[in-house]
């Protein structure tokens, strides 16, 4: 019993962990939603409806349909949120077409890079 729970309680908290968030969310969760319980439903049903098997395999298959589109024609989308946020930033940071480099304080950088760092800063300097 108490390897169980423990196990339960790791899961549970990894999934907590776990934030991604990308174009292929929405899908990965309807597949969870929908194909997971359908599997499960499967062998307690004498006659399997070809209807649940079309509900089982469609969100799969368009989850791996989405992936390879993004893949091959927008592979930023398959990054983070926050990664393509940062990424922006500092694109922005940079001004395209100079001859010489443009120099950028370090404390800029960092609030990109870290922005609860600044935050927490700016709140103890408040108080």
């Amino acid at each position: 019993m108490i390897g169980k729970e423990n196990i339960a309680a790791k899961v549970i908290e990894s999934g907590g962990k776990l934030s991604v968030k990308s174009a292929l969310n929405p899908i990965l969760w309807l597949c969870a939603i929908i194909s997971i319980p359908a599997l499960i439903a499967v062998p307690f049903l004498n006659n399997t409806p070809s209807w649940l098997i079309i509900l089982i395999i469609s969100p799969v298959l368009t989850a791996i349909l989405g992936f390879l589109f993004l893949l091959l024609f927008d592979r930023d989308k398959l990054q983070s949120e926050e990664y393509q946020l940062k990424k922006k930033s500092l694109e922005l940071i940079q001004i395209k077409g100079q001859d010489k480099p443009m120099l950028v304080e370090a404390e800029e950088v960092e609030a990109i890079i870290n922005p609860e760092f600044g935050q927490i800063e700016n709140e103890g300097g408040n108080q």
